[in-house]
């Protein structure tokens, strides 16, 4: 109880605004779980806060010093503590960034104060609603009364702002039933085609109409051309370094992340930043050429028309569970495209548009603030993490498998690297396309002979 009068022989003015803070009043109430002086610089050992092993550092005072008492299911319970402020920081923007090494990082005291640590209901506190938007106005240039509508220290979690535990719910949801339904599909696929293979090989009558192998038929088929190939892999690239990116940011301590901040130090947080961005202007770019290639393009045109949903999808599905599940024999004919890949396309559109809308609103955070609310940033923060893991996980499970994982192209579906597609394929996969292609072909030839023997006289 006389620490801080010791250390204010010397600290006169930092004693006296301890004093008056929230600690020093509890302090002087005799409350002994109070911290003072020595409880965040240290004893015998005090370090300058400039330097990275001193527990008052930028990097470390919201771990090291307020973290042990804040996050105290005691303490919080002993004095009405809120119990989930601390945890809500780490998970934030502000607390992800300082986890990963960056300094200059808001951390608890940027925004309560380091000894003048008042309540929030006081009018001189920081924290003040009255006081916020000049609170938060030494970091975000602009910040306006919009700044501190909505919680400051939100959660998605139960007892949280409302409207985040519900997109938090609805995602959790969306993503356990549709990545759930995709998972159930593959096995569904897999086993049957491991089946038929099986039987293939091993009985004497075969279950699937062509009997011939791949390779067996030199007949290619263009099914993407170079400039979609090109497209898929800007798409391809930019949505995979968004996702390393992103997570980087949200894991700061899983295992593979640490490697690379030991490899990179505090830079990497900084270059993971400018890499994010870069991938989503990428991102961005491709997605608008593609909106322009299938619009005023005449096989573009043709792409988007394949690639609508019909009723004649939904039967096909119905189809293919019958198939898989043994209840019928015969496969669904595919045209260019299946519900599989029409699901695919189209999921990529909606998600493409949310992570675009939500990153920009993310990206010019003072703006999008000073216009709406800090809850609306925590909305969209939301939408853009959960949006991620759908789409990562719909790439994984259902993507993959029919590239690479698929019985019936394993190692891999050639496709996106060559652009062509064999004709056992063809009938395979899109027996109607084929059929189709074969029909347009036998009117042309009567017409390209007569051109031909024109020629010649």
């Amino acid at each position: 109880f006389n620490i801080a009068a010791t250390c204010g022989n010397c600290h006169e003015e930092i004693a006296g605004q301890f004093n008056k803070s929230v600690h020093g009043e509890a302090l002087a109430k005799g409350l002994e779980d109070v911290p003072t002086c020595t409880d965040c610089h240290g004893e015998h050992e005090i370090i300058e806060h400039e330097q990275a092993k001193s527990p008052v550092a930028p990097q470390n005072v919201s771990q090291e010093v307020c973290g042990p008492c804040h996050n105290s299911v005691r303490l919080a319970s002993k004095f009405g503590l809120p119990s989930r402020n601390y945890s809500a920081y780490l998970n934030s923007f502000h607390g992800l960034a300082v986890r990963s090494g960056a300094t200059e990082a808001a951390n608890c005291a940027s925004c309560h104060g380091v000894h003048d640590i008042l309540p929030s209901d006081d009018p001189a506190s920081t924290i003040n609603p009255a006081n916020l938007a000049k609170t938060c106005g030494e970091c975000h240039p602009g910040a306006n009364q919009n700044f501190s509508i909505g919680k400051v220290h939100s959660s998605s979690k139960v007892g949280g702002e409302n409207i985040l535990v519900w997109i938090s719910r609805i995602y959790l949801l969306v993503i356990l039933v549709v990545i759930g339904g995709m998972l159930l599909h593959n096995i569904l696929d897999w086993l049957r085609k491991v089946k038929i293979k099986f039987q293939e090989r091993h009985a004497a009558k075969r279950i699937r109409e062509s009997s011939i192998k791949i390779g067996e038929k030199a007949q290619l088929y263009i099914r993407m051309t170079l400039n979609e190939r090109i497209q898929h892999w800007i798409m391809l690239t930019t949505f995979f370094t968004l996702v390393m990116t992103g997570f980087i940011l949200k894991f700061p301590d899983a295992w593979w992340v640490l490697e690379l901040r030991r490899f990179g130090g505090e830079s990497l947080f900084q270059f993971r930043g400018l890499l994010h961005r870069i991938a989503a202007v990428g991102m961005v770019s491709v997605s608008i050429y593609h909106t322009y290639y299938i619009i005023f393009t005449d096989r573009g045109r043709a792409l988007a028309k394949d690639l609508w949903f019909r009723w004649q999808d939904f039967k096909d599905m119905l189809q293919m569970l019958k198939f898989n599940l043994g209840f019928s024999q015969q496969r669904p004919q595919f045209a260019r495209f299946n519900y599989i890949e029409k699901s695919e396309y189209w999921a990529l559109v909606w998600g493409t548009v949310i992570m675009t809308v939500t990153g920009f609103a993310l990206w010019f955070e003072n703006q999008t603030m000073a216009w709406f609310s800090k809850l609306f940033i925590d909305a969209c923060e939301l939408i853009h993490y959960y949006e991620a893991w759908l789409a990562f996980l719909a790439i994984l499970v259902w993507h993959i498998y029919y590239v690479i994982f698929n019985p019936d192209i394993y190692p891999m579906n050639f496709t996106w690297i060559t652009g062509k597609i064999t004709e056992e394929e063809m009938e395979h996969e899109h027996p109607l396309e084929l059929a189709q292609i074969k029909a347009i072909a036998e009117e042309q030839d009567p017409k390209m002979e007569e051109s031909e023997e024109a020629e010649e006289k």
